[in-house]
C-alpha cells in the first residue's frame, strides 16, 4: 500500500509541475498556420508525430507526442499553433480555454493527497 501511495504522490507532483508549463506554452502559441503531418514513429510508449510548417517563408519541423486532431494519416494537412516571437516553438493543438489546466492541477492535488493517505496507512501497518 505504501508503494502505491508513493507512486500516486509522485504522479500528482508531475501533474502539478506540468500543468503550468503547458498552460504557459499554450498561451504563447497564439498564432496559427497550415502544416502537414510528415511522419509517425512508433516508440516504446506511444508514438512520435513529426510535423512541418512554415512561417514567413521559413520552414520548421516539430516533434510531438500529441497528435493533431486534424491529421490522421501521413501527408494530411493540419493547423499548427506557434509562438509569434519564436516560430520554432509550436504545437499541433491549442486549447481555447485554460479550464483543462485547472482540471489537471486539481487532479494533481487529489493524487498527492490520496498518495499521502495511502503512504501513511502503508507505513503504519
Amino acid at each position: 500500500m505504501a508503494y502505491i501511495g508513493f507512486m500516486l504522490f509522485v504522479l500528482g507532483i508531475i501533474f502539478i509541475i506540468v500543468a503550468p508549463i503547458n498552460r504557459k506554452k499554450n498561451s504563447r502559441c497564439s498564432a496559427k498556420t497550415q502544416g502537414k503531418l510528415l511522419d509517425v514513429r512508433k516508440r516504446e510508449h506511444g508514438h512520435m508525430y513529426i510535423y512541418s510548417y512554415s512561417v514567413n517563408g521559413t520552414g520548421y519541423q516539430i516533434k510531438s507526442v500529441n497528435r493533431s486532431p486534424e491529421a490522421d494519416n501521413v501527408g494530411d494537412s493540419c493547423t499548427i499553433w506557434y509562438d509569434p516571437a519564436k516560430p520554432q516553438a509550436a504545437q499541433p493543438f491549442h486549447y481555447e480555454s485554460g479550464k483543462i489546466y485547472k482540471i489537471i492541477l486539481i487532479i494533481g492535488i487529489v493524487l498527492i493527497l490520496l498518495g499521502l493517505f495511502l503512504l501513511v496507512i502503508g507505513v503504519a501497518r
